[in-house]
């Protein structure tokens, strides 16, 4: 099931807030402390095209400083990471962030899977635009799913074809 954790944890905002200046966003934040070491995650993605290494390499650079400070006197390994091309959804606050891209959600209501672009998503629910319903064969343009529905969410890769 999906959570509604993120925007209420507050080293989730303050990774947010100092990534912000760079045009990406932030999906996910993790932090564990074992054996006198911060071990720190961070999933960043960039809504105008494609998040690349240079990105990355940026906010690390910006988040790094800032969270080597406040570990004190613990070691911080941290890690920042894009959200790979078929990231599991695990929180609503995600359908935002990947706002144009497509997802394949199971759906309880149709008991199948949903295919679609995501349009628009609020707190109580997700528009999908160009849609399929897998087991049902049924397509259409626009579908609004409620989040109390969707058990599973994915991001959707499209394999294309090599045409020769």
């Amino acid at each position: 099931m999906l959570t509604k954790e993120a925007n209420s944890n507050e080293l989730f905002k303050n990774v947010s807030e100092c990534i912000k200046t760079l045009g990406l966003d932030t999906v996910e934040v993790t932090q564990s402390r074992d054996k006198g070491c911060t071990n720190m995650r961070v999933v960043l993605s960039k809504s105008e095209g494609e998040i690349n290494t240079d990105d990355l390499e940026k906010a690390y650079n910006v988040i790094y400083p800032m969270y080597q400070v406040l570990s004190q006197d613990r070691d911080l390994n941290l890690e920042v990471s894009s959200p790979g091309i078929q990231r599991t959804l695990k929180d609503i606050y995600e359908f935002k962030v990947f706002k144009g891209k497509t997802v394949r959600v199971y759906s309880t209501f149709y008991s199948s899977y949903v295919v679609g672009k995501i349009e628009e998503s609020d707190e109580e629910s997700v528009t999908l635009s160009s849609y399929l319903i897998e087991d049902k064969k049924e397509s259409g343009e626009i579908i609004k799913l409620n989040y109390d529905t969707i058990s599973k969410a994915k991001l959707e890769c499209i394999w294309e074809e090599k045409n020769d």
